[in-house]
């Protein structure tokens, strides 16, 4: 990878493109910038905010968008375990077997990405997300023995696919897609956005983001948040790659003193606890958001030891004390504000 040329990077926590709504409404904005024609709108899908910015005549960039997002809602409907038309509904609630091969083709990537890495990556922790209140957003803390009795329905080897067929083998067991399904929704929309012409674009689904060639003539540049602040420390810049990541700040809840997350050890049934943030720089979005939730299971040793080994991802994991740790390529292109970071 040429990581002058393609990125510039401290880490994603989450980028400045801000998602705008009142009332549940979607803004769309379309404005010129150094000579060219940009169109931009925001929708709330897949409990985020969804930007989509296109460069390129407006009669390209509307028609694309406007089937850009169709394509991420119909990912989001069929994907969305809370949805009661969804298959994943009906797998978990009503124990029917999946047939759909767009479902069922995601979850034997997902199941692929678990066999690799001992089960650190673990669709089947829905059990976990519903005790611990992350489901309802009713947050709690639940006892060693509820949590003891919710693990054997845990664990992907709970699930086998023939042809394109997915099954369970424990009722009690249920499948949560959040994991992958954001990256790829991503990958779909700029699937979409290509096949209508439009080759400049950037997607921003909640801070997982794909962008598509540059922004005119110049790389496409993202502001980077403090995880633990509201400071911006700098910004990235990229083009035709996925920026994604995982945090112990996106959902959670702090009880006495103690801040509890929504990825969790399968194997223990609790948050991890010894990396704060990952941010991955990955031609696929699907492979990235997956391979984020890596280093917060596995450890930080482990984690960071198996995300080298992968060619073409430039990666940074901070431990739960804030500690950065680079790829090479990565902290080669690190551009800061001049506040930096310690």
């Amino acid at each position: 990878m040429n990581s002058k040329r393609s990125l510039k990077l401290i880490f994603k926590i989450a980028g400045i493109i801000l998602a705008i709504s009142v009332g549940g409404l979607f803004f769309i904005c379309s404005y010129r910038e150094r000579g060219f024609h940009m169109e931009k709108e925001t929708r709330f899908m897949m409990d985020t905010f969804v930007t989509i910015e296109a460069v390129g005549p407006k009669s390209v960039t509307a028609k694309a968008m406007r089937l850009a997002f169709e394509r991420m809602e119909a990912v989001d409907a069929k994907f969305n375990p809370l949805n009661p038309e969804s298959a994943a509904y009906a797998f978990n609630v009503k124990n029917e077997p999946i047939t759909d091969p767009e479902v069922s083709g995601l979850v034997s990537f997902a199941l692929e990405m678990s066999r690799n890495f001992d089960g650190a990556f673990d669709i089947t922790v829905g059990p976990l997300l519903k005790l611990w209140g992350f489901t309802d957003k009713h947050y709690r803390l639940p006892s060693d023995e509820e949590i003891k009795n919710i693990l054997p329905a845990v664990g992907y080897r709970h699930l086998r696919i023939t042809g394109q067929k997915l099954e369970k083998d424990n009722p009690d067991t249920a499948i949560d897609l959040g994991g992958i399904a954001k990256g790829y929704a991503l990958k779909k929309a700029i699937e979409v956005l290509r096949a209508n012409g439009v080759t400049s674009a950037l997607v921003n689904a909640g801070g997982d983001i794909y962008a598509l060639g540059k922004k005119g003539n110049k790389l496409w540049r993202v502001g980077i948040k403090d995880p633990r602040g509201e400071e911006l420390l700098g910004y990235v810049e990229v083009e035709d790659i996925a920026v994604m990541g995982s945090g112990d700040y996106e959902r959670f809840f702090i009880k006495d003193g103690k801040r509890y997350h929504h990825i969790f050890n399968p194997k223990t049934g609790y948050p991890t606890q010894e990396v704060m943030a990952v941010t991955l720089l990955c031609s696929d979005p699907v492979k990235g958001q997956v391979l984020a939730k890596i280093p917060f299971v596995m450890g930080l040793d482990e984690g960071l030891k198996r995300l080298r080994s992968i060619q073409g991802v430039e990666m940074a994991v901070f431990d739960s004390e804030g500690k950065a740790f680079y790829s090479a390529g990565l902290k080669h292109a690190l551009t800061l504000f001049p506040a930096g970071i310690n």
